[in-house]
């Protein structure tokens, strides 16, 4: 494998000529510059881009920390990432938290030491005294999907007590008032700013929410399945079924069709999610749309200006959402 003296020898130029030419670092003419791309390519040289980043105390990566690596949701966050970072030549290392505190902390810990240049992280575990703890050690870290005031500029978000608020005014504005909610247990404040908006919604209407009607379970398909049928069989009524997530709300529609009731005729059912995770619904599901994917081009916006001062902060941190009708929501009469 050839190193840099040999490009050296073949370009008959000294070392830190080559040197200058890789990492750009000052004016080499323009004859020498012609001569070293020459003879790197015929030799097939590879910069050791560790040792770069050693020198130049930048990897031209970016450190990214999704949820897991097989959800939907996280591969638009991932694909509004990549597009931002590939206009700026910077690759992308990921690495998943699995929503597990250890885990997150290990996995955040390790982009550091590769020394990306910037991270953007999905981290639901961590405390916010233990996210901020870490990010000390990289400052040019942006949280998405959460929001700490002590670092906001630091925060891409969703305002997911106007979201929650706005799925519910949506059923009521069909009529509905009783109003059933399957809320994703153990996911941080996301779940609870929604749940709080539900109520804010229906107190809003002189309706006094129900515990009776609002779940807590884990963001499975098979944990909302069975959780409707519990709903179900409560005997307590209810038209509309609010769902923070759309695996779960998979999961809600099997238990519907089991039992043979129609939605939305029977019952109505609206969903938290992106438009494109159901466009092969059927029917197509109603939704809150999340949008993941600007969120995510304005997060990677925001990493890189903090890790270059040239570049513009993107004018929007805070995000809202926008009811995309679908076919599952119908008025009540």
């Amino acid at each position: 494998m050839a190193n840099i003296k040999d490009v050296a020898k073949l370009a008959g130029v000294s070392i830190s000529t080559v040197s200058r030419v890789v990492n750009n670092s000052a004016s080499v003419a323009q004859d020498k510059s012609d001569a070293v791309l020459r003879a790197m390519r015929e030799l097939s040289y590879q910069p050791n881009t560790f040792a770069k980043s050693l020198v130049s105390n930048k990897s031209d990566t970016l450190g990214i920390l999704v949820g897991n690596l097989c959800e939907s949701f996280f591969g638009q966050m991932m694909q509004g990432i990549e597009q931002i970072a590939r206009q700026y030549n910077k690759q992308l290392i990921i690495s998943a938290g699995h929503h597990n505190a250890a885990i997150e902390r290990e996995a955040i810990q390790a982009l550091i030491n590769r020394r990306c240049d910037a991270l953007i992280l999905h981290a639901k575990a961590l405390t916010d005294y233990q996210l901020m703890e870490l990010l000390e050690l990289q400052p040019a870290s942006v949280l998405i999907n959460r929001h700490i005031p002590d670092i906001s500029d630091q925060c891409i978000y969703l305002d997911n007590r106007h979201l929650g608020r706005q799925i519910t005014e949506y059923l009521l504005e069909n009529g509905h008032r009783e109003i059933a909610a399957i809320m994703e247990a153990g996911s941080g404040f996301d779940c609870q700013e929604r749940q709080q908006g539900y109520q804010d919604a229906l107190a809003a209407c002189g309706i006094i929410s129900d515990p009776k009607l609002i779940r807590q379970v884990p963001a499975t398909f098979t944990d909302a399945y069975k959780v409707t049928l519990q709903l179900l069989d409560s005997k307590r009524p209810f038209t509309a079924i609010f769902v923070s997530q759309i695996t779960m709300a998979t999961g809600v529609m099997k238990a519907l069709r089991e039992r043979k009731v129609q939605v939305p005729g029977d019952i109505s059912v609206i969903a938290v999610g992106d438009q494109k995770q159901v466009q092969y619904h059927h029917p197509i599901l109603s939704l809150g749309h999340y949008p993941i994917l600007e969120m995510a081009t304005q997060a990677t916006q925001l990493a890189l200006s903090l890790c270059d001062s040239a570049l513009e902060k993107p004018p929007v941190i805070r995000f809202t959402s926008e009811i995309a009708s679908g076919e599952t929501v119908s008025q009540r009469v």
